[in-house]
């Protein structure tokens, strides 16, 4: 196509124009836009000037060696680089540079790098990256790299895409629980760093370094850190201890290390160093750790714990504690030397989609572990009289109603020594059928629709005797064993619409293996029991029917803050009849002539089993029941509440009495009247309170010696003159609690709480900072009154803890009985949250548990991030 000369002249100086522009001018490619690119850093920056297009048909002859125009060149990079930045991204076609600004990110090869500024080079393949000074001053968007083992956090650093090498100028490198912090550190393809000048320290607060190892060269590998000469510092000030070399094992797993002891002093057993052990990660699943103490009294304490944990499956913890205790100077009357030991096991475990689980909870020790190591206990268990054991599998045939457990339980008495052990009971059960009903029924329900029953079988052996006689000979004989069926039948149907009534059936029988026969020994004026070994069956029956029926009453305002007053009334009658299973047409209970006395002595055939059979003075039941329930609630207006503009509070969540009236009955057929209730207090205040009434009157006598007594009568009181009933016993207890807002800024998240769970598994052992203060309150009332003489008690607990500054904080408990006048245990603590450590004073300023102790320990990162510590008073159970 031939061009005119007017066409020709415009050509020409558009051609001019673009050759006066300077090869170095900077082409905007995008502003004020979030952009992102996955093109070749190659493709980036091509020329700009349009070439003109050659005609289809081109004359000059084809080249005909063959060239392979997609191979990329040796210096060319071998994946796509993926780009973006928020503010903007600017490009040096000529000098090929690309400048990305705010919140910057690049990609290439799983290496992730982010920063507020950052420069490619398409040269040298080179990626250089820093902060900047927000308008404030401070140095913000420091370079992030990812993916080369360990990330790393700087003020700059320059990373080449090609050879795989970085260059770091005050870069945190976090490894593990630890954090590597360097002057200079270069980074090569092997995954490796070079540093000089750094620090090794577990603190994580980036201005400021609370304590360290002071590294004058050190080699990052991806299994461990060598150093050179370094030297410890605390608080910027440099320490005597000097290490020649140091090596620092880097892994995801837990590391081994000592734990450090605390000191102090307890009035019986003298200064201490407490708790001094080493800690073991076994694996990634399981810990364990070494424990001991030691007294200047020559008192000491050995410890082993361990927990595991493998997600979805199983968890659990296991201890074992052996205590040698001294009391008193040796040689004198007053001195005392125990052993004692406890084992504790815990242990949940769910197999999801079996319907299988099994779960363990033993304390089993010696009778005296507690009172001898009570310094170890938290105040509650200092008294503790009891120690409960159980392990348990339960299994649940999905889609079908059959249900079954096994369970050991043991349960001793450290006062008495009395021991007693279920041994495996097992328990079949079925849950609820209905026989006569059908998921493809046509038309309503009817009543013998509603019938169903449930069926139950336990399998149960029993095994009562003291501590000190389980391993004699002849303890197998003390076994008990019972086989019991039941069988409840019910149904439910309406009369008059709103009132339900219930009637039901329940049927039992137990089958035992064993029997006895009593006898009276006239030579020896002694009764004699002779064991029948055989088969003996036990039935009972009962038949219950109630009804019952809800009532509201509403009280509603126009004016003022309440708008409306709701008493809700649950009243519910019923009957049960059982009949007297000590009638000797049974067979249950037989009878021997006392003849010294000339007494007729009843007694049951089973005596002494599990479930021993009917008493011997037993009776028919024919019974009414009442029982009456209560609520009342308040509806407010609000002006907080921008939806309803009201409010709903509760006045009384629950107000009930009961009694029954017994036909059957020879006398006393009008049971005592209980009354109980709950509610809750401005959302704060928990209140229980409850009472006892007796109908019937007393007779207060004297005897020969002058001792009055106090005697029930079949008269009821108010047919004697006094009130219409008598209360017996109450009690009051109030239960409160008050605290700040917390102000953690972000909630803690699921991670956090599984990392928590690790550490502790109980949140009340964590103090926590972002709460300047907490208060509990406990106060219990118990009043009783026998007709004769009255008796009242009443304590006050108090528990809390507030911040005297940010970073200090002090907690306790103490408590006060008023009636007695004393004080309860008291406990003080101090802690100072020093970030990355943790200093605790703990003092019970008098008693027998007088001491102190002091200790300070390194914190888990976990708990630097969420500001928490660690309560370690020195009756601390530690056992986990």
């Amino acid at each position: 196509m031939k061009l005119s000369g007017k066409h020709f002249l415009k050509a020409f100086f558009v051609f001019l124009f673009l050759l006066s522009l300077r090869p170095s001018m900077m082409a905007e490619v995008a502003n004020n836009r979030n952009f992102t690119s996955f093109l070749p850093i190659s493709s980036l920056l091509k020329d700009t000037i349009i070439k003109p297009q050659r005609n289809k048909i081109d004359t000059i002859a084809k080249d005909t060696l063959k060239v392979n125009l997609n191979k990329k060149s040796s210096g060319a990079l071998q994946s796509k680089v993926q780009y973006s930045a928020k503010d903007s991204i600017l490009a040096d076609i000529a000098g090929k540079f690309l400048y990305l600004y705010k919140d910057a990110e690049v990609i290439y090869e799983g290496v992730t790098l982010k920063a507020d500024f950052i420069r490619i080079d398409q040269n040298t393949m080179t990626v250089y990256a820093k902060g900047v000074n927000d308008t404030s001053g401070f140095y913000a968007g420091r370079p992030f790299l990812s993916g080369e083992g360990s990330d790393v956090i700087a003020d700059s650093l320059a990373y080449n895409f090609k050879s795989k090498k970085a260059k770091v100028w005050s870069g945190v490198s976090k490894e593990g629980e630890g954090f590597i912090r360097g002057g200079q550190m270069k980074l090569n393809e092997n995954k490796e760093g070079f540093l000089k000048g750094g620090i090794y320290t577990t603190c994580n607060d980036p201005n400021h370094v609370h304590f360290g190892i002071k590294i004058s060269k050190a080699k990052v590998m991806e299994n461990r850190v060598v150093t050179g000469p370094a030297y410890m510092f605390i608080e910027d000030i440099p320490t005597p201890l000097v290490l020649p070399f140091g090596f620092f094992p880097k892994t995801s797993k837990r590391a081994n290390g000592i734990v450090f002891p605390s000191v102090g002093e307890d009035a019986q057993k003298g200064f201490f160093l407490r708790d001094l052990g080493y800690y073991v990660g076994l694996t990634d699943n399981m810990d364990m750790t070494l424990r001991g103490s030691i007294f200047t009294n020559g008192s000491y304490d050995l410890g082993v714990s361990s927990r595991y944990i493998v997600r979805y499956k199983y968890s659990g913890n296991f201890s074992l504690n052996y205590s040698n205790q001294r009391f008193g100077e040796e040689g004198t009357a007053g001195f005392s030397n125990t052993k004692d030991f406890r084992i504790l096991w815990s242990h949940s475990q769910s197999r999801q989609g079996t319907g299988e689980n099994f779960s363990a909870s033993v304390n089993a020790g010696t009778s005296t572990y507690y009172q001898n190591t009570s310094t170890y206990m938290p105040l509650p268990n200092r008294f503790n009289n009891t120690l409960s054991s159980s392990i348990s599998y339960s299994k649940t045939w999905q889609g079908t109603p059959f249900n079954l457990s096994t369970a050991l339980t043991t349960n001793q008495e450290l006062n008495t020594g009395s021991l007693y052990i279920g041994l495996p009971a097992l328990n079949f059960s079925v849950s609820r059928i209905t026989p006569f009903d059908s998921k493809n029924r046509i038309g309503p329900q009817r009543w013998y629709h509603k019938l169903n029953f449930t069926y139950n079988l336990r399998f149960d052996n029993q095994l009562q005797t003291y501590d000190s006689l389980l391993f004699k000979p002849g303890i197998g004989d003390q076994i008990k064993t019972v086989i019991q069926h039941q069988l409840p039948i019910s149904t439910n149907f309406n009369v008059l619409k709103y009132i339900n009534i219930s009637p039901s059936v329940a049927l039992t029988e137990n089958w035992y293996l064993k029997s006895i026969t009593k006898s009276y020994n006239a030579k020896n004026d002694s009764v004699e029991t002779q064991m029948h070994n055989g088969f003996k069956s036990y039935r009972e029956y009962g038949f219950n029917v109630a009804a019952s029926t809800t009532l509201y009453g509403m009280a509603q305002f126009k004016n003022g803050g309440i708008k409306a007053i709701r008493h809700t009334v649950r009243p519910s009658v019923g009957y049960s009849y059982r009949p007297n299973f000590s009638d000797p047409s049974y067979g249950y209970i037989k009878s021997y002539i006392n003849t010294a006395t000339k007494d007729t002595v009843q007694y049951s055939i089973f005596e002494g089993q599990v479930n021993s059979g009917p008493s011997p003075n037993g009776s028919v039941q024919s019974a009414l029941n009442f029982s009456l329930s209560n609520n009342l609630e308040m509806k407010v207006r609000s002006k907080k509440d921008s939806i309803n503009g009201e409010k709903k509070i509760s006045l009384i969540n629950d107000l009930s009495f009961s009694t029954s009236y017994n036909f059957a009955a020879d006398e006393f057929k009008l049971s005592p009247i209980t009354m109980s209730g709950f509610t809750n207090l401005f959302q704060k205040v928990n209140l229980n309170f409850g009472a006892t009434f007796d109908p019937y009157a007393i007779v207060i006598s004297t005897d020969s010696l002058g001792i009055k007594e106090a005697t029930r009568i079949n008269s009821f009181s108010i047919s004697e003159g006094g009130p219409l009933v008598r209360m017996t016993n109450a009690y009051v207890s109030l239960s409160a609690n008050f605290n700040s807002e917390s102000k953690r800024k972000t909630p803690i998240t699921n991670q956090q709480r599984r990392d928590l769970y690790m550490i502790d598994p109980n949140p009340n052992d964590f103090i926590d900072f972002n709460i300047p203060w907490n208060l509990g309150l406990d106060y219990s009332l118990n009043y009783s009154n026998n007709g004769l003489t009255k008796s009242t008690s009443q304590t006050v607990n108090v528990r809390g803890d507030f911040s005297l500054t940010p970073k200090w904080k002090i907690n306790g408990t103490t408590g006060y009985d008023i009636t007695n006048g004393v004080l309860s245990p008291t406990s003080l603590g101090i802690i100072r949250d020093l970030h990355c450590w943790d200093l605790s004073v703990y003092w019970i300023p008098f008693g027998g548990y007088k001491s102190y102790s002091i200790d300070l320990r390194v914190k888990s990162s976990i708990l630097q991030d969420l500001k928490l510590s660690k309560r370690r008073p020195y009756y601390y159970d530690d056992s986990y």
